[in-house]
């Protein structure tokens, strides 16, 4: 087992928290249509965990806490840590300020009201890719978050303008709130992509990806933050009506193996949340 703390993250979002089609987000008839399935795929998740003796920061989208508060103190108690992922699972990119920081206040509070806790981290549903959008940060610690973990700028193409190193390094902003980045490897064509970040590279490709990318991030950088989300463990989640058929294609492969894959990353590899894993930044 690698000798690096590293830093474990659960998207707590449900099957119908997805904005990849054009007509918006689920109307409450196509929820209920299939009903929600947060509780059963977290709890595999939690489950895999305990076996496994690791813990995670959970990023939970705030308008599940009231009737799921139960499984989030459940959470709590066995060391996990509960963080916002917004309110409904709406981008920052494109959204009025205003209306954002309302989306973040709410969030917290909610959040809170439901674990009887303080809730100090947020990552922005789709992350954040731009630079554009960077003004979303100001607005966290003007409402009391500590620390954030959004900030992963892909680079699809080589020629595309590249705003950090490769990786990316936790670091304190003007406004005081700390960033922690997902780990970033650049590829020999001159791509910018997040192998070591878990997500899609753990569900579809082989384990050898992870392992050599994570082992290379933790020998170069350090600690690295990993993410991966409920719905990738479950083979019969449905899709929204006109979710785009690539959408659909991309986010199912793996889905069967990711027990195991899951199972093999903890074996692997050490895991706390942030709050552990960072203890000296937070704490600095």
């Amino acid at each position: 087992m690698s000798d690096t703390l590293n830093a474990l993250t659960i998207d707590a979002e449900d099957w119908y928290h997805d904005e990849t089609r054009g007509s918006g987000p689920a109307s409450a008839e196509e929820i209920a249509g299939h009903g929600s399935r947060i509780e059963r795929n977290l709890r595999k998740i939690l489950e895999i965990l305990e076996e496994q003796g690791a813990h995670a920061t959970l990023f939970c989208v705030a308008e599940l806490a009231e009737s799921h508060a139960p499984l989030l103190r459940e959470a709590v108690a066995q060391g996990h840590e509960i963080a916002s992922h917004g309110l409904r699972h709406l981008p920052v990119s494109g959204r009025d300020r205003t209306v954002v920081k309302e989306d973040f206040r709410r969030s917290k509070k909610m959040l809170e009201d439901a674990i009887g806790i303080p809730v100090e981290g947020f990552r922005a549903p789709l992350f954040l890719r731009r630079q554009d959008d960077l003004w979303a940060l100001d607005l966290l610690a003007q409402e009391g978050f500590r620390w954030d973990s959004s900030w992963m700028p892909l680079r699809y193409h080589p020629s595309a303008p590249e705003y950090i190193t490769p990786g990316g390094h936790p670091g304190r902003l003007a406004n005081g709130l700390w960033e922690f980045p997902l780990p970033l490897s650049r590829m020999p064509s001159g791509h910018t992509l997040p192998v070591a970040a878990g997500g899609f590279t753990l569900r579809a490709l082989p384990f050898a990806f992870t392992r050599h990318y994570l082992t290379k991030y933790n020998r170069e950088h350090g600690a690295a933050v990993l993410y991966t989300h409920p719905w990738e463990l479950d083979t019969e989640s449905p899709k929204l009506p006109g979710t785009p058929a690539y959408v659909r294609f991309w986010n199912g492969i793996g889905r069967s193996g990711m027990p195991q894959r899951l199972r093999q990353l903890t074996g692997e590899f050490r895991f706390a949340p942030i709050r552990q894993t960072f203890a000296t930044e937070l704490n600095s």
